[in-house]
C-alpha cells in the first residue's frame, strides 16, 4: 500500500497532517518485529551469571574437557571476555551446542537474550519512505 492509500485508512484519514505523520512514524505492533543484535561480549562471569553458577560451570567444564578445536578456542575467547553473541558465528556455535546436548534451548535463549533487541518498525520504515507533515500534505493533494 502506498502513502496515499495509507492516508485513507480510518486511523489517520481525519487527522491533521502532523498527527498523521506521527502515527506513520510510530512503532506499529501490527507489523512483524525487527530483530537486531547488539555487540555483547561474554566472559566466564557473565556466562555463570546468565546460566546460573552450576550450569555455567558445567558448560565451561565441557569446553575445558573437549578436544574439539572450536570448543578449545571458544574457551579462550570466553576467558578473554570477548565472546560476542551478536556475531552470527557465535550464535551458530551456541546452536550447535544445543544440538550436541551440551546446552538446553532455554540456556541458548538466555545467552541470546543478552544481545538480541526486538522492536516494532513504523509503517514509514517498512514502506521505505520519509514521512513528515509536508509529505503527508502533498500526498493528500496539497500544493508544493
Amino acid at each position: 500500500m502506498d502513502l496515499q492509500e495509507r492516508l485513507q485508512q480510518p486511523d489517520v484519514v481525519n487527522l491533521p497532517d502532523w498527527a498523521a505523520a506521527n502515527i506513520l512514524n510510530a512503532p506499529d505492533s501490527t507489523l512483524p518485529v525487527v530483530v537486531s543484535w547488539e555487540p555483547t561480549s561474554l566472559g566466564v562471569g557473565s556466562i555463570m551469571d546468565t546460566l546460573g553458577v552450576e550450569e555455567g560451570a558445567a558448560l565451561l567444564n565441557n569446553f575445558e574437557a573437549s578436544s574439539d578445536p572450536v570448543m578449545k578456542w571458544g574457551l579462550r575467547v570466553i576467558e578473554a571476555g570477548e565472546l560476542d553473541v551478536a556475531r552470527v558465528s557465535t550464535r551458530t556455535q551456541i546452536q550447535a551446542l544445543v544440538s550436541a546436548g551440551v546446552l538446553t534451548s532455554i540456556q541458548q535463549e538466555s545467552l541470546f537474550a543478552l544481545s538480541r533487541r526486538e522492536r516494532y518498525p513504523s509503517w514509514a520504515e517498512v514502506a521505505g519512505i520519509t514521512v513528515d507533515p509536508r509529505v503527508v500534505s502533498l500526498a493528500r493533494g496539497g500544493k508544493p
